[in-house]
């Protein structure tokens, strides 16, 4: 086999998406059934995929318009209960991929405080991605963000952590429709491989009327 067939191959078993796709559990909140405009802190092990923290935990607060609306469905959290807390899940990846993780965020509506006091940081094994505000909302509705970042899964079960950051003194950020894909392929793949498809069937061509 020549070179030019083990790229060609190679660049279809990526495009393919032969690699384990990677999901999140409970995005978007919906697992804990809460009355339209009520909400309620849940602690570790109590928000069905999501774990939460830090030592002491300070839980995880979920909405049902409250203090603005979901994003997507009826739910969705606050990660700024009592004082600054994280929610963080492990997801199942396959090594060397790219993902493309998204997630929604919005500043409390009617906070207009300092300038820090809706932020949320996002980590990826560790790694910060970077921490993330908003635009002041107004005094009844959420404005969300829908953010979009790019992770490399490492094979194992790779740790995604939201964490408060802002002011702690329970007015903080809301988060919601938390998800992640396996990431598009550039159009310079497509374009490479319609060419290569095309070269091999001419090369096909051109030996058959030889033969």
């Amino acid at each position: 086999m020549n070179n030019f067939k083990r790229l060609l191959i190679g660049a279809a078993l990526f495009v393919s998406g032969s690699a384990t796709a990677a999901s999140i559990i409970n995005g978007s909140f919906e697992d804990n059934v809460l009355a339209n405009g009520t909400w309620s802190t849940f602690y570790n092990g109590s928000v069905n995929g999501w774990s939460s923290g830090p030592t002491p935990d300070y839980g995880i607060e979920i909405r049902n318009n409250v203090a603005g609306q979901a994003y997507q469905g009826k739910n969705f959290v606050e990660l700024d209960t009592f004082r600054n807390s994280v929610a963080y899940q492990g997801i199942s990846t396959t090594a060397g991929e790219v993902y493309d993780l998204s997630f929604a965020y919005s500043t409390r509506p009617g906070v207009t405080g300092p300038a820090n006091t809706n932020n949320i940081s996002v980590f990826w094994n560790g790694s910060s991605l970077g921490t993330f505000g908003g635009i002041n909302a107004s005094s009844t509705t959420n404005n969300w963000i829908l953010y979009t970042v790019q992770v490399v899964g490492t094979g194992g079960s790779d740790e995604l952590r939201f964490a408060a950051t802002g002011t702690s003194d329970s007015y903080g950020g809301s988060l919601d429709a938390v998800a992640i894909t396996t990431a598009v392929p550039e159009p310079e793949v497509y374009a490479m491989m319609g060419l290569g498809l095309g070269l091999l069937g001419w090369v096909g061509r051109r030996r058959k009327l030889a033969a």
